[in-house]
């Protein structure tokens, strides 16, 4: 008998956990801007509001990403970053 649960895929979308490593490492090297200075679709984005997800990091047990934009690099948590950060896809750039 298989009991087992798989649980990876509620762990992603459930924003109110903290992000694993595996799922942290996978938005790395993406694009994204915060949610603020999203733009309608077909809109291009200044180069200077195109953040950069460079890293990983952990602090205090929990799992948080970095990006990079243009004069700034902020971290955020997994909750921090669904609310605030759009990833850019191919036609958004």
């Amino acid at each position: 008998m298989n009991t087992a649960i798989d649980t990876k895929e509620s762990q992603v979308k459930n924003t109110m956990n903290e992000f694993n490593l595996e799922e942290a490492v996978s938005l790395i090297y993406q694009l994204a801007v915060l949610k603020k200075d999203e733009k309608a679709p077909g809109e291009k984005y200044d180069i200077t509001q195109i953040g950069h997800i460079c890293g990983v990091l952990t602090l205090n047990d929990q799992i948080e990403v970095v990006i990079k934009f243009h004069d700034d690099m902020r971290q955020f948590t997994k909750a921090e970053f669904y609310a605030k950060v759009k990833l850019l896809d191919k036609q958004d750039k």
